[in-house]
């Protein structure tokens, strides 16, 4: 820990506009608010909370505060900035009761200081802390900010944040799930994505995922691994203009597939049901087994929802 707040020292003191006494600081076992906010000062940053979107950066009314905060060197598989350079990230992390992490980014150049680039806050985590990386994709660079949001018992989920520096400044240009899970459910889901490439084609460039899925039984007698799916699944944008969005075009699912069976949040089951009918429909159609057995207590539980209709038709046609 004093060699890593040393570290931060030397690098907050070559970026200062005025002195300070930094010993006060690197003697301490932990980082107080007096420390934090002085050190904010030399950076040249608000004590604010920041939040960071496509549109920039901006102030929220919530402080950034500090009883026993920790400093955390975190080393970067490729330099965010450019080639031949150093960047590191520095997380300050607030006591475990509070969910904000500020994300300081610094640049290291041959024969330079270290200066500042930009920071980052986030404000949502739960089981681990909070972690940062580069990927390198298509001769292109983003800091990707992974995240475990809180979403309640049964539930859990995985988030990325993807970043990209601009003009000096970092954007968020796309969310995407990295793994979750959903239960308590009538049909439960195991999911998870895995990033591909990047690439530019015609003026557009695009963020290429696989968007892997698993359902079980859930809530039944019957306990069998139902399907899976793998999905690839594309986002694109003008080149360099703002946040990826969902292509529809170059995607093998829709848009509300990704959205409502890639998230822990709960399906109406309308809705669950429209969007797996054609699985719904194989097993109807299929062999009598475990899958069809769950099928049949699935249609004895939801008689009145017209969106099965068609699956029982189905089903009743297989003796």
């Amino acid at each position: 820990m004093r060699a890593l707040l040393i570290f931060l020292v030397f690098v907050a003191a070559a970026a200062a506009q005025s002195s300070f006494d930094f010993n006060e600081l690197v003697d301490k076992k932990d980082l107080h608010n007096a420390d934090i906010i002085r050190l904010w000062r030399t950076l040249g940053i608000s004590g604010k909370v920041r939040e960071t979107t496509a549109n920039g950066s901006r102030d929220t009314s919530a402080t950034f505060n500090c009883a026993d905060c920790v400093a955390q060197l975190l080393n970067l598989s490729w330099p965010l900035v450019e080639d031949h350079s150093e960047d590191v990230v520095v997380r300050i992390s607030a006591p475990l009761y509070s969910d904000t992490r500020r994300f300081l980014v610094f640049h290291h150049e041959e024969g330079r200081a270290w200066r500042l680039v930009d920071y980052l806050d986030s404000t949502e985590w739960d089981f681990d802390e909070p972690d940062v990386s580069v990927v390198l994709s298509g001769g292109k660079r983003w800091l990707v900010v992974k995240a475990w949001p809180r979403c309640g018992t049964g539930c859990g989920l995985v988030r990325t944040d993807w970043y990209e520096l601009k003009d000096g400044k970092l954007r968020m240009v796309l969310t995407v799930p990295l793994s979750g899970n959903q239960g308590n459910t009538t049909l439960v889901r195991q999911f998870e994505t895995r990033f591909v490439r990047a690439s530019q084609s015609e003026g557009t460039e695009s963020l290429e995922f696989v968007y892997h899925v698993e359902f079980a039984a859930g809530a039944s007698t019957i306990d069998a691994d139902l399907w899976g799916e793998e999905k690839v699944i594309k986002f694109s944008r003008s080149a360099g203009q703002g946040e990826f969005k969902f292509d529809a075009k170059n995607s093998e699912a829709s848009e509300a597939f990704i959205e409502k069976i890639f998230s822990w949040n709960g399906i109406e089951p309308s809705l669950l049901f429209e969007l797996i009918q054609d699985r719904l429909l194989m097993i109807a159609r299929g062999p009598h087994n475990q899958r069809r057995e769950w099928l049949n207590e699935l249609l004895n539980d939801n008689a009145d929802l017209p969106e099965l209709d068609d699956i029982r038709a189905a089903f009743g046609k297989v003796r």
